[in-house]
């Protein structure tokens, strides 16, 4: 079995490498161009971490960088060996620039100022018609809303550009928080937490609770027949490892490769409703930005397991008084972060206001 990987391994156009009890056994040209020429018998924990390195399962997607690159990479079983396969990502859309941006937000603002003044005259009213045209009006602000920060938030990061404030704080209570506010909210859902270890971290409290909603966004409305999201905290010796399970659909074998960056690869009429896939691509730069990795793993029909390794802080940035347990956030980054996957009464004027 492994001669004949072996062969379709050096004729795939992509990089791959072949890893054997832990070390490069084998590595064709293009992975040797992303790895270094002497990657053949090194450990793959030196290449490519102990997070991406250690995960048993089958099949798993995660994006890392290798010097100054950023890769895809899919790890596949093949008998007792892993196949790792590389892809280089690709840059940004050039569309995507601040301006842009920008002219929508002011779009927005002016179609949110219009929709208030029509909502006091419908309270005024009391016309039950109108209050409810004006909840579908407002989700779609609060949607619109979503899709501007994440590529703001992308565009920010790939950039270089992201305020990043790190202070410690226990990232325990900030998982505590946002799914004590949206659970009510959420019918037919159950949501769990666990937490093994010190949960204490060093990192932007506000970029780090954009991460964890748009994985919760993710597994909510992606995860067709979804009952149960769990999330969970686990302490290695280098990472802090947050976990959003669901017991959802999966993810279909084909549509994996692109699950990561899906608004680059084209325009399907057939999934207008599943969003232009920034959520990902946001959380994945988010967990760059503090040193860890996003990873993937999808069971088709059973559910999918979204997991940031985040690198823990030296031990003397975790001495430091902690400066807020960054669980403090108000109703509207709940609107606006779960826009697309919360009903539509959570738009109603009580929410709101």
């Amino acid at each position: 079995m492994l001669e004949s990987a072996l062969q379709i391994l050096k004729m795939t156009g992509e990089g791959a490498v072949l890893v054997q009890r832990g070390r490069v056994a084998f590595a064709n040209s293009d992975a040797r161009s992303a790895l270094g020429a002497d990657c053949v018998g090194r450990r793959a924990s030196e290449l490519f971490g102990e997070v991406v390195s250690g995960v048993q399962s089958p099949f798993f997607l995660a994006q890392i960088r290798l010097g100054a690159k950023p890769y895809q990479l899919r790890i596949a079983q093949v008998g007792s060996a892993q196949v790792y396969f590389l892809r280089p990502q690709e840059e940004l859309p050039a569309v995507l620039n601040q301006p842009f941006l920008y002219a929508l937000r002011s779009t927005l603002m002016n179609q949110q100022m219009a929709a208030e003044q029509m909502r006091s005259e419908a309270e005024e009213r009391r016309s039950e018609t109108l209050l409810e045209s004006l909840s579908v009006v407002t989700r779609s602000q609060f949607q619109i809303l979503r899709i501007l920060n994440n590529a703001s938030l992308i565009l920010s990061l790939s950039e270089g550009t992201a305020a990043c404030m790190p202070e410690v704080f226990d990232l325990s209570s900030l998982c505590r928080s946002v799914l004590d506010a949206l659970e009510p909210l959420v019918p037919g859902i159950r949501f769990s937490f666990s937490c093994s270890g010190e949960s204490r971290l060093c990192a932007d409290p506000r970029l780090i609770r954009e991460l964890l909603m748009n994985l919760l966004s993710n597994a909510i409305r992606h995860g067709k027949g979804c009952s149960r999201i769990a999330v969970s905290l686990l302490e290695t010796k280098q990472n802090l490892v947050l976990a959003v399970d669901d017991d959802g659909c999966g993810i279909p074998a084909e549509e994996l490769p692109l699950v990561f960056d899906r608004y680059r690869h084209g325009f399907d009429l057939s999934k207008m409703g599943a969003g232009p896939g920034m959520g990902l691509t946001a959380a994945r730069l988010i967990a760059q930005l503090h040193g860890g990795t996003l990873l993937l793993e999808s069971r088709e029909g059973s559910g999918t397991t979204l997991r940031v390794s985040l690198q823990r802080a030296e031990g003397a940035a975790l001495q430091a008084p902690e400066t807020g347990d960054g669980a403090s956030f108000e109703a509207k980054d709940l609107l606006t972060g779960f826009a697309d996957c919360l009903p539509l009464s959570c738009f109603r004027e009580q929410y709101l206001d």
